[in-house]
Formats: structure tokens, C-alpha cells, sequence
């Protein structure tokens, strides 16, 4: 099952994939979503937290469908 942390991840690279379709082209909203999600990871090693990679898929999967989402319409 999925756990409620890398489905918020998931959740937030859709929104974030969506809300940059607005300006820009859909590959750089996937890099604006990848780098997203690094950032936020290294925020959290930077307050004490750990660094996860599987965040950062979990946010990049949100951002895959989120383009999946704009090709179809």
C-alpha cells in the first residue's frame, strides 16, 4: 500500500505540474516539478529530517501524470 506521505508527494507534483502548464511547456513543467522535489528534500535534511529519494519519485510520478492529464485533454 501506499503511505500517506508519498501520496501527498504524489498529490502536490500533480498540482504543481498543473499550475506551471499555465506558463510554460510540458517538459519544463516536469523539471520544474523534479526540481521541486529536491528542493523540498533538501529542506528537510537541512531542519532534521531525513533526505528521501522515494519522495522525489513519489513527486515526480504526480508530475508524469499530471503530464499523462494535459496530453489527453
Amino acid at each position: 500500500m501506499f503511505e500517506k506521505d508519498k501520496a501527498n508527494h504524489v498529490i502536490y507534483g500533480v498540482i504543481i505540474y498543473g499550475l506551471s502548464y499555465i506558463l510554460i511547456t510540458p517538459i519544463f513543467c516536469l523539471i520544474a516539478v523534479f526540481i521541486t522535489g529536491i528542493a523540498k528534500e533538501v529542506y528537510d535534511s537541512y531542519n532534521g529530517k531525513k533526505f528521501s529519494y522515494a519522495d522525489i519519485m513519489a513527486t515526480q510520478a504526480g508530475g508524469i501524470i499530471g503530464f499523462l492529464i494535459s496530453i489527453i485533454n
